[in-house]
């Protein structure tokens, strides 16, 4: 990247103040209603991750839904094995140890020595109305700045 490509990346990524991750509409509901407070995920590089604690997660409730439906305060921030996750969180994480393995063994890159990210989060919240996506988000995620967030929230009002 040039100069200026790397300090518009590097201004942009100060600004994040969270992400919008998608996940299928019947587990995120766990994290709302079942108080399921351990997110995970495999991301392709670890070291692209420019979340930190006290920022926000939104969930885009995927597979045809396109809206987010509500967002968590991101309390801790680790890099676990699938076996580390419920050694150390259990019955806490939104995904039961079944759907976790699943998860985990859908690609063939996964081994069970491979990281992912596990988000611990506090102070869910469900939005009273979900807000609509105009674009559809890759499985990716997608980061998102003050100014987006709030952006998100006026649409929704009008």
């Amino acid at each position: 990247m040039s100069g200026k490509q790397d300090n518009i990346r590097d201004f942009y990524m100060s600004n994040v103040i969270g992400v919008i991750y998608p996940i299928p509409l019947q587990f995120v509901s766990r994290i709302f209603s079942e108080k399921k407070d351990v997110f995970v995920k495999y991301l392709t590089y670890q070291s692209s991750v420019r979340l930190a604690p006290k920022n926000k997660i939104l969930f885009y409730a995927s597979h045809g839904q396109k809206e987010i439906v509500g967002e968590a305060i991101i309390k801790a921030i680790s890099f676990l094995t699938p076996a580390e996750v419920l050694e150390r969180h259990g019955d806490r994480v939104f995904l039961n140890k079944d759907e976790l393995m699943e998860y985990a063994s859908q690609q063939s890159s996964r081994t069970s020595s491979k990281k992912m990210l596990v988000l611990v989060l506090s102070n869910p919240r469900k939005y009273p109305k979900a807000i609509r996506v105009k674009k559809p988000l890759t499985m990716a995620g997608q980061y998102l700045t003050e100014e987006e967030y709030k952006a998100l929230f006026e649409e929704l009002e009008n």
